[in-house]
């Protein structure tokens, strides 16, 4: 068995055009743009003392959203993260605030795997090059958007009609990746 999986997903939806924060840690377009997790800890839903794997590298995708990719080298959160109990995408964002709570610097100090992330449509979609996540739309429209799904995932299953399943976005723009 294979010492480790490799992990690609979205860590942070694309910001609402308004430039509008849901709070204080959601990040802007030029955030999403400037980040690199690259060589940060993979952690277990946020446990410090879980470390499950490492950031590989990060980039904004084609629809503005934080992608990453990460390898997964804990052999019980490899088996949550293929079983779909661990498919949620969840950032750590270390913040610099002044005395009024103003936020002055944002920075990402890790990412972790979760059973579900805050964020909507923050998943695991790719596992060792495998899509295991699609999203169906039922109106033409969305389809040809490529619509995000606000809600949990589905497993796909072989009756799924092809037409109307859209993998998720995962065409690379910028990576970032870690040395050694």
């Amino acid at each position: 068995m294979t010492e480790y999986i490799d992990i690609r997903g979205t860590a942070h939806p694309a910001p609402p055009a308004n430039g509008a924060r849901g709070c204080a840690a959601d990040l802007s377009r030029a955030e999403i743009q400037a980040t690199n997790i690259a060589g940060r800890p993979l952690l277990n839903e946020h446990d410090h003392n879980a470390q499950v794997g490492q950031c590989m590298a990060s980039w904004q995708g084609t629809d503005g959203s934080l992608r990453i990719a990460a390898r997964v080298t804990d052999p019980a959160a490899i088996r949550s993260v293929r079983d779909g109990s661990l498919r949620g995408l969840s950032l750590g964002t270390n913040m610099i605030l002044d005395e009024d709570q103003n936020v002055l610097y944002r920075a990402q100090g890790e990412l972790s795997v979760c059973a579900e992330g805050r964020r909507p449509g923050t998943w695991v979609d790719t596992i060792n090059g495998k899509t295991v996540m699609q999203v169906a739309c039922a109106s033409k429209v969305q389809a040809r958007k490529g619509a995000r799904a606000p809600y949990k995932p589905r497993r796909a299953t072989r009756d799924d009609e092809a037409p109307h399943c859209i993998p998720a976005a995962n065409k690379i723009t910028r990576v970032t990746l870690a040395n050694g």
